[in-house]
């Protein structure tokens, strides 16, 4: 499995400090720190693409090309309402050699869907559903993949009635790993059911540290959390062996996961006890005693910030190669 990085690791601190000022949120910025570490793509918003002209399109991507870097990129906007943010971003893909485009299918977090309601987020969902099957006919012409994310807000049956509904083959599940828990599944029950429409991959980590109503999920460098990595690229390794991946350490300030409230479930559809059992089993054997927060939640300065950040990279980064998910 190629492996990448993602911009969602990074706030852009660093573009407050250090020698370099790499700002992980330009495209220049994230790809030399993806070269530092000897990744095989970046991932980012196809915002920053938006008004440069096609020489300055051409020469990133005859950048890319050079320091053979691969390119997949966050369509942004709210599909739910608007598919013109997700058809730019297809255009803008296909100028730039990128494969995949990622969408997300709301704005929610923490899998906490109650203000929707069961009705309203069934009529949400058909939102999306209709939205996304006026563009894909645009995807389909360019070849180009559009993954829809498990954003803490969506589980994986929905994530499949959705790629039957609108029928393309070009719409499939970026699948975000640690956010699986989110949703009251295990990472690998949920990449083996969505793994017939698996596009891409993120790579994320967390620490779990209880509560009275849930769990709350702390960003963490991969192999230090709850996720069982050696089984989860072992998974992809076989059962998807040309699907990408990148690094995405994700959010800086903790999800609080309220899984243990009886109407947190109220706008999921039925499925078999044994799968959230397991779920919440995982959930409780790895939980952390300490102190949950972040240092941006502890309102550290963007130094000390910005070195929390690129230290859970390089320890990523090593950990993946200690496992032989990356070459040493």
């Amino acid at each position: 499995m190629k492996i990448g990085l993602c911009a969602w690791s990074f706030t852009g601190s660093q573009r407050e400090s250090g020698p370099e000022r790499i700002d992980p949120f330009d495209p220049e910025g994230l790809a030399i720190l993806a070269g530092r570490w000897g990744l095989a793509s970046i991932e980012g918003s196809a915002g920053w693409f938006e008004g440069r002209d096609p020489a300055e399109l051409a020469a990133f991507r005859d950048r890319l090309d050079a320091e053979g870097l691969g390119l997949f990129l966050d369509a942004g906007g709210e599909i739910w309402r608007d598919p013109e943010p997700l058809r730019s971003a297809l255009r803008l893909a296909r100028s730039l050699g990128a494969r995949v485009v990622r969408v997300t299918v709301s704005g929610l977090l923490e899998g906490d869907r109650r203000s929707y309601g069961l009705e309203g987020w069934g009529d949400h969902l058909e939102a999306v559903a209709r939205n996304l099957g006026e563009v894909m006919p645009l995807a389909e012409e360019l070849d180009i993949h559009v993954g829809m994310e498990n954003h803490q807000d969506i589980c994986s049956w929905e994530l499949c009635r959705l790629c039957e509904q609108v029928g393309s083959p070009s719409l499939g599940v970026t699948m975000d790993v640690g956010n699986a828990l989110a949703v009251g599944e295990t990472c690998s029950s949920f990449a083996r059911r969505v793994m017939p429409y698996l596009k891409h991959v993120h790579l994320k980590d967390y620490r779990v540290y209880p509560t009275s109503s849930g769990y709350r999920l702390k960003r963490c460098p991969l192999g230090s959390g709850v996720v069982d990595w050696p089984d989860m690229l072992g998974i992809f390794r076989d059962r998807a062996p040309r699907i990408e991946a990148c690094i995405e350490l994700g959010a800086t300030s903790a999800r609080h996961i309220r899984i243990l409230e009886p109407d947190y479930w109220s706008t999921f559809p039925q499925r078999p006890l044994e799968g959230v059992v397991d779920a919440i089993r995982t959930l409780h054997q790895a939980s952390s005693d300490g102190d949950w927060r972040t240092p941006h939640e502890l309102g550290e300065d963007a130094d000390v910030r910005s070195a929390y950040e690129l230290d859970q990279l390089e320890t990523s980064v090593s950990y993946l190669k200690e496992i032989g998910g990356l070459p040493g």
